[in-house]
């Protein structure tokens, strides 16, 4: 992208035969070199998302052109570095929109690939379910993967984006979970006649309603487990450029909310 942002750039404002006469090609060139050589890789990336790295490079060679002190009118002056702004904005979408073309055939492998997962995760969620769930859920899935897009370049030129998909995994437990049932008529009660049967499924004790030990302490049963679930799925999005992605809140390949490795421990893996 350099090398190809560099020629542009210089072709662009050297076309111009009233600047070439003020600053030659060649410095025009080492210029714009000595600027994006200062770059690393994810500032080149980054700047060319926006106007930055146009603005930038522009300010620089007006700056070049100024400090020749050419004999024009400020009129004149002005009128040739607004030109020269343009040209530069030109060459910079010129030389990412040319790295993107020559690299088409790799672009679309790497799409292919994105494309293929995202079918087999959609198969895998798809298998999970039978019937008219399994016909709703696909078609679903059919709809998003529409959606992506296919290629690059977008407008404007010099956008560049790319395609993620996450995997997630939701763990969780209800610490009270409570059923009454008010119809029920097996346990009398005076005034309403019976009393609601009530399932309730917390952490605690269970002892034998009538059975003792030696001690004369009812017998221990076991326990009575809270309700826990788990589920997983994915999600895919198109997401531009920058320091953090979409959701991202701690920059990490994986992130986890609080208390997920604690009912990792407790409970493992859950079906």
């Amino acid at each position: 992208m350099k090398l190809q942002i560099i020629e542009e750039v210089t072709g662009e404002v050297s076309s111009n035969p009233v600047v070439s006469d003020w600053v030659k090609k060649d410095r025009v060139r080492a210029v714009t070199a000595g600027y994006l050589n200062s770059l690393s890789d994810e500032e080149l990336i980054e700047k060319s998302t926006t106007d930055q790295l146009a603005a930038e490079l522009a300010a620089i060679i007006k700056t070049e052109i100024r400090n020749a002190r050419p004999s024009a009118e400020p009129d004149e002056l002005e009128a040739v570095l607004n030109r020269v702004d343009t040209d530069v904005r030109m060459g910079v979408a010129n030389g990412i929109c040319a790295v993107t073309v020559s690299k088409g055939e790799t672009l679309d492998i790497l799409f292919g690939k994105i494309d293929n997962e995202l079918k087999n995760l959609a198969d895998e969620t798809v298998d999970k379910y039978s019937g008219e769930v399994a016909e709703r859920v696909t078609k679903r899935l059919d709809r998003t993967m529409a959606a992506v897009p296919c290629g690059l370049p977008v407008m404007p030129p010099h956008w560049i984006f790319t395609v993620n998909v996450w995997t997630y995994e939701v763990m969780g437990e209800y610490e009270v979970f409570t059923v009454i049932d008010n119809d029920n008529e097996v346990i009398p009660k005076p005034y309403f006649g019976h009393k609601g049967q009530k399932y309730v499924r917390e952490y605690s004790e269970i002892s034998h309603p009538i059975k003792t030990d030696e001690q004369g302490y009812n017998l221990k049963l076991g326990f009575n487990s809270p309700i826990n679930f788990k589920f997983s799925g994915y999600a895919a999005t198109i997401v531009g450029t920058g320091v953090e992605g979409v959701g991202d809140k701690e920059g990490s390949k994986s992130e986890q909310s609080i208390g997920y490795e604690n009912l990792t421990i407790k409970y493992g893996e859950l079906s």
